[in-house]
């Protein structure tokens, strides 16, 4: 952008991700800069991890596309790191006020920590998402999901991502923080969802401790989540071990026999608490949408789901449920909910031909990877029946990353996806209203900018002829005309 220097094209990126990223890659290769300078999108500054960052010279903004360039930077532990999901707000620079100390353990979890650390963390954290464990919260998820899908009623248009949100939400309170903390957690998602919004807002380039401006109220968020998680996590250790994921944190020993400590079990409460809902809403509401214009996939789900005779899925049915199991790859494949994956190089290191000199930012992009069509026929096509026969590698097709690194709670998600999918499809169908528009909102994740209204139909009942809607994210996908 003219006059704005190096600015102007971060803004270019921060503005639309998926497009201007795909006119780098289509002008310079694989391998593009959005600015070459210290421009910080996602990490701090100087850290006691990254010293080199203090005095980074040619350190920049990079996007990478193409699976062996994924596997140097997934699988290199020691050269490409994470940084707590603050980025850039994260204080480093000087001794943090007592307004900024929240900040230093707020979303930190396994993403801030790294190398031997990080191995150290995922031990501990591993038996809370051991497959038994996971298994066991299905019963959870069908309750919740069932007294969610219990408020429909035929003809209503209602707001499907709001509704997955709530959804989502009260999985991730009741399997964290068990059933005494379902209040108190369900306010803690509030100010999460919140925490998050106002992280990305433009506002936030103001770095002022002043009312009312966004760095003012994240702050003032900051502290009352980590009042709130802090209470949750105190009141758990005076009442002793539960069933949820919390007591298993705190009970949780590595093999010096140490454990995590309060900083140490807030930030991962954070971390499992947002990612917990964040991307399973978003991944829900892009395949309701997938759907809703693919009538005729939409019914051979169907065909499938009626195997079910209306009974929520047993985890052991999820595994014979192909179909169920292709269109929700499918729908991550075309919309990953994490579409850009962000690591700060903690070492000079080179990449693709190209040197990166310590404190570079690059991006991954998972959307560009999979609309590769040298790996995906058709890539721009909905075609959940690929998945009969196909196997792309982690590093072609990894919706929750791949390496040391890649989401523990995975199977977690797609365990939660496809029950509320299988039992809200085998009750109703979900149609778009006339001159429907869906803009995706890219940040962190990807979700629908203003909601996902759609129309309760009965289910079995044909969809209508023209399923057109508007909006930008028909760029993203070769949708029906």
């Amino acid at each position: 952008m003219w006059g704005l220097g190096v600015r102007g094209n971060a803004l270019r990126w921060i503005h639309d991700p998926i497009g201007y990223a795909g006119r780098l890659f289509a002008r310079y290769g694989n391998v593009a800069a959005v600015v070459r300078a210290p421009l910080r999108i996602v990490s701090p500054g100087p850290t006691p991890l990254i010293p080199a960052l203090a005095h980074a010279r040619g350190a920049g903004v990079v996007l990478i596309n193409g699976a062996d360039l994924n596997r140097q930077v997934l699988t290199d532990h020691e050269r490409f790191y994470m940084v707590a999901l603050s980025g850039r707000l994260f204080p480093t620079r000087h001794v943090p006020t007592p307004r900024e100390q929240p900040v230093t353990r707020m979303m930190t979890g396994l993403f801030n920590v790294n190398s031997s650390e990080h191995r150290k963390h995922r031990r501990l954290l591993m038996p809370a998402f051991a497959k038994t464990r996971i298994d066991a919260y299905r019963d959870d998820m069908v309750k919740i999901a069932g007294e969610i899908f219990d408020q429909y009623r035929l003809g209503e248009t209602r707001d499907i991502h709001a509704d997955m949100t709530e959804l989502t939400l009260r999985v991730a309170t009741k399997t964290l923080f068990g059933e005494d903390e379902g209040v108190r957690g369900s306010e803690l998602a509030r100010l999460m969802q919140r925490w998050l919004l106002t992280m990305i807002s433009l506002g936030m380039l103001v770095h002022s401790d002043t009312p009312p401006l966004p760095y003012w109220r994240f702050l003032n968020l900051t502290h009352a989540i980590d009042e709130k998680t802090a209470a949750i996590l105190r009141a758990r250790r005076k009442r002793g071990a539960g069933a949820d994921m919390l007591s298993m944190l705190i009970d949780a020993r590595d093999e010096d026999g140490s454990a995590l400590d309060e900083d140490e079990l807030i930030g991962h409460t954070g971390v499992i608490f947002a990612a917990g809902h964040e991307t399973s809403t978003n991944a829900l509401a892009w395949t309701l949408l997938f759907l809703s214009q693919h009538p005729s996939v939409a019914r051979d789900l169907d065909d499938e789901l009626a195997t079910l005779h209306g009974a929520p899925p047993t985890v052991d049915d999820l595994q014979r449920l192909t179909l169920l199991d292709g269109v929700v790859k499918e729908s991550m494949r075309l919309l990953p909910p994490v579409p850009l994956h962000p690591r700060v190089v903690a070492q000079d290191s080179e990449l693709g031909g190209h040197t990166f000199p310590a404190g570079s930012e690059i991006f991954l992009s998972i959307f560009h990877m999979h609309h590769d069509p040298a790996v995906f026929t058709d890539a721009e096509t909905f075609l959940p029946k690929r998945w009969e026969t196909i196997k792309p590698t982690v590093y072609e097709y990894n919706p929750f990353s791949a390496g040391p690194r890649m989401c523990i709670g995975a199977s977690f998600a797609m365990m939660e996806i496809k029950i509320v999918l299988a039992m809200l499809l085998s009750r109703f169908r979900l149609e778009l209203p006339r001159n429907a528009r869906v803009d995706p909102r890219v940040a962190i994740t990807m979700a629908p900018r203003r909601g996902l209204r759609m129309t309760v139909r009965e289910r079995g009942t044909p969809p209508p002829s023209t399923v057109g809607f508007k909006g930008k994210v028909r760029r993203l996908a070769l949708w029906p005309s």
